[in-house]
């Protein structure tokens, strides 16, 4: 086989899609899921985020527990539940743990996906344990897996160009391994468009490689693309390289190239790659099934990363909607679980429609 990386994108493109079709046929996986984004304290300071506040300043405020059971009672049917949040200082593990339990007493049929690298290197330090330590805590409160965030780009030295306050490489795959070795799968993440080269891109790979081929742990990849609308990052790189609408069609190039590389160089130990509408749009999303991917997603019936970055696609896709869109691409819709299961409800609009709106769970 040649090599992916010397490859020209209509080939890469055209390889990429090929094994994709030998690994998932013409099935496009989506799940059920909303956000629960509980915090917009945070005390890291990312360049490339518009959601985290300083301490002190104006927005920076964490709910309560019940607000956040309340909001995720809105749409009681959704299988997985997102949790994370800013690294705010104020938050002792306790109340972790005990939204966590607050979540699972109110909704147990639910995911929860739930807290970060960077959050759990956060309370290591507040509660002065080992990340082994605190993963098991979490998984015995009832979290069921992890998201791979605060991955950014997997080098240090891109780390500390875009948030010098990033917990190190070294770390992230300490924590994340903890987590796999405690039965906690996660997802994987790979950020992109901003300062990163090519080769950043190849040992971030190299890095996802390494330790799935370890731990086996890896659900899936999602490439993240940058939203430079709203943020420090984005500011200063669209004035390097001569406006928003040319760092607009970098992004867009990077993304044409990345999935594909991504199917090709990790799709035989992470063979899930997840686009993003939220990222590219429902349109971009969809070509993007051309590119590698066999997996849409999520509903995400609350999303308030991207948007306070000025993401211009919105929040909120109902199944509906995703798995027409699927088919009006020419592939086969179906849902999912979190780790990739078949999922165990499928509820209709009308079902939906008698839910409650705040409040209580749905048996599933």
């Amino acid at each position: 086989m040649k090599n992916p990386w010397m490859m020209k994108g209509p080939e890469l493109r055209e390889e990429a899609l090929m094994q994709t079709r030998k690994q998932h046929g013409r099935v496009v996986t989506y799940v059920v899921n909303r956000n629960a984004n509980f915090s917009r304290v945070c005390s890291v300071g990312c360049s490339f985020c518009g959601f985290g506040k300083r301490p002190g300043t104006l927005g920076a405020t964490s709910d309560t527990i019940d607000e956040v059971v309340g909001r995720v009672g809105q749409t009681p049917w959704v299988t997985e539940i997102c949790l994370q949040g800013g690294i705010d200082p104020g938050l002792t593990p306790e109340y972790y743990f005990d939204l966590v339990r607050a979540l699972r007493e109110a909704f147990p049929k639910m995911h929860l996906h739930a807290f970060s690298p960077m959050e759990i290197d956060s309370l290591c330090e507040k509660a002065g344990c080992e990340p082994e330590e605190m993963v098991a805590k979490l998984r015995g409160a009832g979290v069921g897996s992890i998201p791979g965030t605060a991955a950014e780009i997997l080098v240090d030295e891109v780390r500390r160009k875009i948030s010098r306050n990033k917990l190190p490489v070294a770390r992230w795959v300490q924590i994340v391994r903890a987590a796999h070795r405690a039965g906690l799968r996660s997802s994987a993440t790979v950020m992109f468009g901003h300062v990163e080269s090519w080769e950043d891109i190849r040992a971030h790979f190299t890095v996802l490689r390494l330790l799935q081929e370890e731990t086996g742990g890896f659900t899936e990849l999602v490439p993240l693309a940058f939203v430079p609308y709203q943020n420090r990052l984005g500011a200063i790189l669209a004035r390097r390289v001569g406006g928003i609408r040319v760092l607009e069609e970098k992004i867009r190039r990077r993304a044409r190239r990345l999935y594909p590389l991504a199917r090709m160089v990790l799709g035989d130990v992470i063979p899930n790659l997840q686009t993003s509408w939220v990222k590219l749009g429902v349109e971009g999303a969809l070509e993007s099934l051309s590119w590698g991917c066999n997996d849409f997603g999520g509903t995400l019936y609350e999303e308030s990363i991207t948007k306070a970055s000025g993401g211009k696609h919105g929040e909120r896709l109902e199944p509906e909607v995703i798995e027409a869109a699927i088919r009006g691409a020419g592939y086969e819709s179906r849902q999912r679980s979190t780790l990739y299961g078949r999922a165990e409800n499928r509820i209709s609009l009308v079902e939906k429609s008698c839910q409650p709106t705040t409040g209580g769970h749905l048996a599933l």
